[in-house]
């Protein structure tokens, strides 16, 4: 078969799955990553037959996939503010909205000197590593509670050449801190906020192939982490030192409530591309700091 005809095969097979137009773009991307092509590159040469040494795989690739595996898991690899990540199951696909949040801290820390950076829970260290390329002045440390992840990551740094500090924390652990006491202008997470009881909702490759301690929390307690990134701050945020962080839609106005009453100030949301609450930025009471939404 051709290689344009392998992409109709596998966008054939993932349906329904996946509905029309989402499988044929996980059919392109996985084409695409496999044979090293640009999309440009991938429609002019899609007469040609795909070469035998991608062949061998292919089966067994697709066969993952009609499971509902990640095309990014399925490929090992996921594309990230430019630059190519190492994934596995043991961390979180990096998204675009993760993107606009990188964009953000990106946009508030570059008239900065010296910013200092943490990134709690940092997965396969997508954040962490884009901070250190986009901000090559900053000081930017890294912690997740998974040693796996934390291997991840550390690979994906050397390899792209980012200088960042990892050590494996709980983020709720805030009498154990991973680095030596000092301020930090910034703190940035993207902390498990999916409640359980949306669990069953969600499509198959994100509930049975990512890893649960990433994405879920108690329905009892749903702000578990968020509290625990406040405690944090109190500790290790200067004065105007912000937070940014992902959050859950329907959070929004208990996480406000919660930050302002810790003594927390400022807090903007901010909405994705879908128009949906997804993030938010928050200063500590130790100082003001002007944010744009």
């Amino acid at each position: 078969m051709t290689i344009r005809e392998h992409i109709n095969f596998i966008t054939h097979k993932l349906q329904p799955l996946y509905e029309s137009r989402e499988a044929a773009a996980i059919a392109k991307l996985y084409m695409q990553t496999k044979l090293d092509l640009q999309p440009y590159e991938l429609a002019l040469r899609g007469g040609e037959l795909l070469p035998s040494e991608q062949s061998g795989t292919f089966m067994e690739d697709l066969a993952l996939l009609q499971k509902g595996c990640p095309v990014q898991y399925v490929l090992g690899t996921a594309d990230f503010f430019g630059n190519v990540f190492k994934v596995t199951p043991d961390t979180l696909i990096p998204r675009p909205e993760t993107e606009e949040l990188v964009q953000r801290v990106v946009d508030n820390m570059q008239t900065h000197p010296h910013p200092l950076i943490w990134d709690v829970g940092t997965g396969s260290g997508c954040i962490a590593i884009t901070l250190a390329l986009q901000l090559p002045f900053a000081e930017v440390y890294a912690t997740d509670i998974s040693a796996e992840a934390l291997s991840v990551a550390q690979e994906n740094a050397r390899r792209l050449g980012a200088k960042v500090q990892f050590a494996q924390h709980d983020m709720c652990d805030a009498e154990h801190l991973p680095f030596a006491p000092q301020p930090f202008d910034c703190m940035v997470s993207n902390p498990p906020y999916i409640p359980q009881s949306v669990r069953a909702q969600m499509h198959v490759n994100v509930r049975e192939y990512e890893p649960h301690q990433a994405l879920f929390v108690p329905d009892a307690h749903p702000l578990v982490f968020y509290e625990a990134l406040a405690t944090l701050g109190e500790k290790v945020l200067c004065p105007n030192g912000v937070l940014h962080a992902e959050t859950y839609e329907e959070f929004h106005d208990d996480l406000r409530t919660m930050f302002e009453g810790r003594g927390y100030c400022d807090f903007v949301s901010y909405k994705d591309l879908n128009d949906r609450v997804r993030a938010f930025s928050v200063l500590h009471a130790r100082g003001k700091l002007k944010i744009e939404n």
